[in-house]
């Protein structure tokens, strides 16, 4: 994964040209703070599976009852929660999952 900060700092470059031009402001002489946080980042932070921050592709076949289910077919009494399973991303469907599959546990009990 091409993740460096040369890349960074042409990206970088880049946006803060555009904006600058869309704006004519000088906005680049005026950061006092910059930080990135990229691919690495969210590898090495987090250790995201090549350093996706969302998740799941937004693709047809990721998307409502084609998301990975609550519960594990391979693994008894494994659930699953979260922006990754049903019904989706997002903080208000998270907590929906959660609810659901403390459901799907209870009724197990």
């Amino acid at each position: 994964m091409n993740d460096s900060n040369k890349l960074r700092d042409k990206y970088f470059e880049k946006i803060i040209n555009r904006l600058e031009y869309l704006t004519e402001q000088n906005v680049k002489n005026n950061i006092i703070f910059r930080e990135s946080f990229g691919v690495n980042d969210f590898i090495n932070d987090y250790n995201s599976f090549k350093g996706n921050a969302y998740g799941m592709a937004n693709t047809l076949l990721q998307t409502a009852f084609l998301r990975p289910k609550l519960k594990s077919k391979k693994v008894k009494n494994l659930y699953f929660t979260g922006q990754l399973t049903v019904p989706g991303p997002g903080v208000p469907p998270s907590l929906i999952s959660g609810k659901l599959t403390s459901e799907l546990i209870q009724k197990v009990i």
